[in-house]
């Protein structure tokens, strides 16, 4: 039969380890996110590329209630 203060030994070692590993797999997909998104989307482009972007008030007639709420679902703007 092993000893009361084995059992909290070992249960404190898992509870360490497991928290050691949280902090890490926390980290990598911090850092994996991180390098998946552009650092600044808002950018001017470099070179012969141009941003091209539509203004307006809103009141095109061809666009319907539907496209311009999944315009904005689609770019959060």
């Amino acid at each position: 039969m092993k000893q009361p203060m084995d059992k909290w030994w070992e249960r404190l070692q898992f509870t360490l380890l497991f928290l050691a590993l949280t902090v890490f797999v926390h980290g990598f997909m911090g850092w994996f996110q991180s390098w998946l998104k552009p650092s600044d989307p808002y950018k001017v482009p470099e070179g012969r590329a141009s941003k091209v972007f539509q203004t307006g008030e809103g009141n095109d007639p061809n666009s319907s209630p539907g496209d311009r709420l999944r315009l904005f679902y689609w770019l959060g703007e």
